[in-house]
């Protein structure tokens, strides 16, 4: 099953297709995206067992064939990432930790982000940042190509997971989240600009925010990156949720 972003009146009209951990070309589409991102790519290799178990649902942005914009769209993605040119196949045999039927023939895809519906972090409940409740989810890994940012891909991709998750199997009642808490960092433009980025004009927290998410507590040097000369950063969190 795939779910559509529901508002027709979005910029954007996406579909979120299961990444398959048994296919070579679904991990190493990943390892280029999380790379773009700028966050954990050293990750994917270790998510493959909890996608095939169903506590690391995965799944891509893929823009759908009734967006107006698509072909435009993904030649624009694909134009300023050339390495991601070539389609990939919907392959994954189950997700959520239970089959999955795909159609025949399979459908190809260019995969345009992707996002992250799971299980609370172990390390996240142990420091007793979130608690793995009945009912709570954990949102992560949320990436939207940097050449198609802005362009309303996010809220289309945040709309389809939200409504994924109030959907069988999971029937969630809280999505909780984490990102960078950088508006009061006297090193933030510094950082930035070590990694080759530019400041986003809304903030990742003002963004959630915007859609009723609710900051419940932080965390000082929770996440780290490496810049481009090596130097280690570190990056305080701030954590979020919203009841749906």
């Amino acid at each position: 099953m795939a779910f559509k972003s529901p508002n027709p009146s979005s910029k954007s009209i996406v579909t979120l297709i299961p990444w398959d951990p048994a296919s070579a070309e679904h991990v190493q589409r990943l390892v280029l995206q999380r790379i773009a991102c700028g966050w954990n790519y050293e990750g994917v290799e270790g998510w493959r067992t909890i996608q095939e178990t169903g506590e690391f649902n995965l799944q891509w942005v893929v823009l759908d064939d009734s967006d107006p914009d698509r072909d435009t769209k993904v030649l624009k993605h694909t134009q300023a990432f050339p390495e991601e040119e070539e389609p990939l196949i919907d392959s994954a045999v189950s997700f959520g930790g239970k089959s999955r039927s795909i159609s025949s023939p399979k459908r190809s895809f260019t995969p345009v982000g992707h996002i992250c519906l799971g299980r609370v972090p172990v390390e996240y409940e142990a420091a007793g940042y979130a608690k793995n409740e009945n009912g709570v989810y954990w949102i992560s890994n949320f990436y939207i190509s940097k050449a198609l940012q802005r362009s309303g891909l996010g809220k289309a991709a945040m709309d389809s997971i939200e409504k994924f998750a109030v959907s069988e199997p999971l029937y969630a009642k809280t999505l909780a989240l984490n990102t960078v808490d950088d508006r009061g960092d006297p090193e933030r433009e510094e950082k930035y600009k070590a990694h080759g980025m530019e400041i986003p004009p809304v903030s990742n927290q003002e963004w959630y925010e915007r859609r009723n998410y609710q900051v419940y507590t932080h965390a000082e040097k929770l996440f780290s990156t490496v810049d481009l000369t090596g130097k280690t950063c570190h990056w305080n969190a701030v954590f979020l949720r919203k009841n749906i």
